[in-house]
Order: C-alpha cells, then sequence, then structure tokens
C-alpha cells in the first residue's frame, strides 16, 4: 500500500530588483503617483478657507488616472490670475475717488490762475510791482478802466502800509478805507507800525499822497465833449477811485504816533496836493462839503486842535466809539451824555472807534453773549445818532469761524466800516446778503 507523504515546496523568496531593472522603475513611479495624489488631496482639504475657492478651479483627479505635470501647473497657475470680485470693487472706488480729486485739483488751479490775471489797471500795478517799468505815481496816463469791475465794500484796511502793494491791493479788494502809521521826524512823514521799521523810501508822499493824486487826475482827466453845433467844449467831472461808484470817497485814516501837535501841523501841511485840486471832504463853517478823499485823524491826533479852526477844516476826527453809548442812559449821566453828544459830531469827526477786545472781552464759546449784542447795538446806535460812522479794531482773525460770525455781527447792526486785515476774505463776502 503505497503512503502519500506531503511534497515541500521549496520556499520562494522575492526577487531583488535590480536598481536599474524596468520593474524598479515602473513600482518606483506607481508609488510616486500615489504618494503626490494624496498630498494633492490632503493640501486642498486641510488648506486655509480662503483657499478652498482652487478647488473650484482645479478639480481633483479622478483615481486611477493623473493629469500631467504641465496641465497642473498651468490649472495652478490660472487660478491664482483670478482675483476676487471684493478687491476689483475696491479698486474701481479708490481709482474713482483719485480722478475725482485730480479733476477738482484742476479746476481749482485754473480758477486761480485766472484771479492772478490782471483785469484793472489796479491789479496790473500790483502784479508788476517792483519791475522796471510798473505803472506807478509817475506814470502821466493811465487807462479810463483804472478800476473796472470792481465793487467797493464797507472795508478798513487796517496797517496798509503791511501790504505787498500798499493803496493798491485795498483798492483791487474793494475796501474804501486804508490806514497809515506816521512819524515826524524833520519835515518828513514816515510810514512805518513802529519806528524801528522806518525807511526813508516809505513816506506818507510815497506810499499814499503821491499815487492818489495819479489816480484822480486821471479819473478826472477833462474831457472834450461835441456839442450840437458842433464846437468843442471841456468838462471836467469829479470821479473818485472807483469806476463802479465815482460818489464813493476814499477814506484816509492818518495814525498820528509822534508829538500830536507838531505831527498835525505837518499832516495839514503835506495834503496841501488834496486841497488845492478841491479833493477834500471839508466843513466850511456851516456843512460838510463831500469830496474824493475824506482824511480822519486818530491815535495822537489833538481834538483840541483839529475843531480850532470853525471856519474850515478838512482832517476829521476819530471819536472814542465807548464814549457814545446809545441805549444804555445809567452807563454815563445825562449832562454827560448831552456834552458828548455836542463834543463830536459829524462837523468835527468821521469814525467812532474801540477795541473790541477791550470793550468786549473774549468769546468764550465761539460766539457773542446777548450782552455783547446789546453792547455793539448801542454804541453803533450812539455814533449813528451822532452822524458817524462806528469801527471796532482788534476783531478776532482766528479761528475763520469765529472771525466771520463776529463780523456778520458787526455788519447786521451797522457797522460804518469793517476792521480787515484778510483782505482777501473781506472781498469773498456777500455784502449784499
Amino acid at each position: 500500500m503505497a503512503i502519500n507523504r506531503p511534497v515541500s515546496l521549496p520556499s520562494v523568496q522575492p526577487r531583488k530588483l535590480r536598481a536599474n531593472s524596468p520593474d524598479r522603475v515602473s513600482a518606483v513611479s506607481s508609488d510616486s503617483e500615489t504618494s503626490v495624489d494624496n498630498l494633492e488631496e490632503g493640501f486642498v482639504k486641510k488648506s486655509h478657507p480662503k483657499l478652498r475657492w482652487l478647488t473650484a478651479v482645479v478639480p481633483p483627479a479622478a483615481k486611477g488616472s493623473r493629469p500631467s505635470r504641465t496641465t497642473s501647473a498651468f490649472q495652478r497657475w490660472k487660478g491664482k490670475q483670478q482675483r476676487p470680485i471684493p478687491k476689483l470693487l475696491l479698486f474701481a472706488i479708490i481709482a474713482s475717488v483719485a480722478v475725482i480729486v485730480l479733476a477738482s485739483l484742476l479746476i481749482y488751479y485754473i480758477i486761480h490762475l485766472r484771479r492772478l490775471i490782471p483785469q484793472s489797471d489796479i491789479q496790473k500795478t500790483i502784479a508788476s510791482w517792483g519791475l522796471s517799468n510798473y505803472p506807478t505815481q509817475l506814470v502821466k496816463t493811465l487807462p479810463a478802466d483804472f478800476s473796472r469791475d470792481i465793487e467797493p465794500i464797507p472795508c478798513h484796511s487796517h496797517n496798509d502800509y503791511w501790504r505787498h502793494v500798499p493803496l493798491y491791493d485795498a483798492l483791487a479788494a474793494g475796501c474804501t478805507s486804508v490806514e497809515a502809521d506816521v512819524w515826524l521826524f524833520g519835515n518828513d512823514l514816515f510810514v512805518g507800525h513802529s519806528q524801528k521799521s522806518l525807511t526813508k523810501e516809505r513816506t506818507l508822499e510815497s506810499l499814499y499822497i503821491d499815487p492818489i493824486v495819479s489816480i484822480l487826475s486821471n479819473q478826472n482827466a477833462p474831457n472834450q465833449v461835441t456839442t450840437t453845433n458842433g464846437t468843442l467844449s471841456s468838462t471836467t467831472a469829479l470821479n473818485g477811485v472807483f469806476e463802479t461808484s465815482p460818489n464813493t470817497p476814499l477814506i484816509l485814516l492818518i495814525d498820528m504816533k509822534t508829538d500830536g501837535a507838531s505831527t498835525f501841523l505837518a499832516v495839514l501841511e503835506h495834503l496841501d496836493p488834496f486841497r488845492s485840486r478841491g479833493w477834500l471832504t471839508h466843513f466850511n463853517g456851516s456843512a460838510v462839503v463831500p469830496g474824493l478823499i475824506t482824511v480822519v485823524g486818530t491815535g495822537n491826533t489833538p481834538f483840541n486842535l483839529l475843531v480850532a479852526n470853525t471856519t474850515y477844516r478838512d482832517i476829521f476826527y476819530d471819536a472814542p466809539l465807548d464814549e457814545l453809548w446809545g441805549d444804555d442812559p445809567t452807563s454815563i449821566n445825562k449832562y454827560d451824555q448831552l456834552l458828548m453828544s455836542e463834543k463830536y459830531t459829524r462837523e468835527n469827526s468821521y469814525y467812532a472807534s474801540v477795541s473790541f477786545q477791550k470793550e468786549l472781552g473774549n468769546l468764550w464759546h465761539g460766539i457773542l453773549t446777548p450782552q455783547q449784542v446789546l453792547t455793539i447795538r448801542g454804541q453803533i446806535k450812539g455814533a449813528q445818532e451822532r452822524g458817524l460812522k462806528a469801527r471796532y479794531w482788534d476783531t478776532p482773525a482766528w479761528p475763520v469761524g469765529r472771525r466771520d460770525h463776529v463780523w456778520d455781527v458787526l455788519m447786521r447792526e451797522g457797522e460804518g466800516a469793517l476792521n480787515v486785515d484778510d483782505l482777501e476774505a473781506a472781498k469773498e463776502r456777500n455784502w449784499g446778503g
């Protein structure tokens, strides 16, 4: 009987692959592809939430197949080029704002440059000041439209001699009043805010008297008129500085800094070019005769010397506004009030002025209090009752909102001349409103 004995098969050992054998290359390639697929799938699943939109751009490769490296890199690059919509919207908004700002600046500079183009001879003088051929008082003839398109406004050019071009800057803005501080040394009247600022070139003649003579001589040149019978007749019409308002006088406020009596007599002498031409507003002993120029003395001007001549005077006084109370009889008794009303009248005075800061104090909340407004109203009324023009100096200049508030209240209450340092701001005010 045959016995079936188990047959032991020889164990089969795995065959070692050679490094360069085709089978080893296939195995490594297969393992690498599987690993890359797993890494890409894990990267997409575990990536930052903001990067999940990439799954919509580069879909995962189907199992058993893998896109080529060139295709996968192109898809990733394509996805990165797509910007989110919010970023594009923000860019569009910023670009639009930039275009609007640049257009606004362009329009502003066009308007600003147009303002710099001289329209009248006053503005031409300012534009060419300091050049060898600029028009000054030495020019014999000036254009007929010397102050064309300039509307006079009730403003006073405070410390006018500080302007780039004294007198002309104020006239170009439309101011009807200018101020000159004078110092007497020898026979000359020098103009300046302090003694150390005086120079021999800046005198009352060079800055004011001679230019005004030149301007008004041109404004009042004889005109040849042809009559009905063919003959020529020469006429002279008195016209002031402003073409648009020939009857508006120019107010020359002279602040006398040196000794009152001697300075007053010197000023009287220096005004002869105006006096001899019949241009000065004057008192003839019974009434005030209006002229093209009204001279007002302030500072050390001696009132008693000013009124000494009872038959003729052509310098008027700057009366103290704080003494001309109109509404509060308790401020001074009736006897003193009667004396004040007789002392300062339109026959000897023109302005009535006071320091705003000293008389009314600060604006604690940026606006005038009711009591301050009542004080202004009473003082302006007191000046008006005597035929004088009220003027407050040392008004707040900053902040601009506070300054404009004070200007509005003063003009609404009837101030005769607004004391101004910023001529451009005054020119842009709505004076008719």
